[in-house]
């Protein structure tokens, strides 16, 4: 009898620790064009360990930028510990704001499939997040850039040879 009063209180407390390990696809980035791809958390419950996993996929290199966001009402219903990490890059502390808290990053991304974690711990019940992945086509010179560079390639040339004749 004293065993199943033991294995009882042991799932009992098993059962009061919540967790959430949610996949989010956002989906694909063409960085052909600006594109940007938005999602949202569910709704969380008081005291909920976060480790949900946002993934998206960019078709070209890029500027790519991930943020993010939670707002709160009070300062009890802030997510703690609110981190983010891709591919093994800390995201760092978030930036707090007048009733919110933003994680985020930019920086160049190749081709490919990549993954960001989200994890943290909610204050308050039905506490929630958004996450925003953005693509920015890569910037081209211009043909008149080419033709400046070019031109002045050639000018140096000239100084050069005038300066060895002498």
């Amino acid at each position: 009898m004293k065993l199943k009063s033991v294995v009882a209180t042991a799932v009992l407390a098993a059962a009061s620790f919540s967790a959430s390990a949610t996949v989010h696809n956002l989906g694909v980035l063409d960085p052909s064009g600006f594109d940007s791809l938005i999602g949202s958390s569910e709704k969380f419950g008081a005291g909920v360990s976060i480790n949900d996993t946002w993934t998206f996929e960019l078709l070209a290199p890029s500027a790519t930028s991930f943020a993010a966001v939670q707002t709160f009402a009070v300062t009890a219903g802030q997510i703690l510990n609110f981190s983010a990490v891709l591919n093994s890059t800390s995201f760092g502390s978030p930036t707090p704001g007048a009733g919110s808290q933003t994680l985020s990053w930019t920086g160049p991304l190749a081709a490919g499939i990549y993954s960001v974690n989200i994890t943290g711990v909610t204050g308050l019940a039905n506490s929630t997040y958004g996450a925003t992945v953005s693509a920015i086509p890569s910037a081209v010179p211009e043909p008149e850039t080419y033709a400046m560079m070019l031109g002045g390639l050639a000018l140096m040339g000239a100084v050069a040879r005038r300066k060895a004749k002498k």
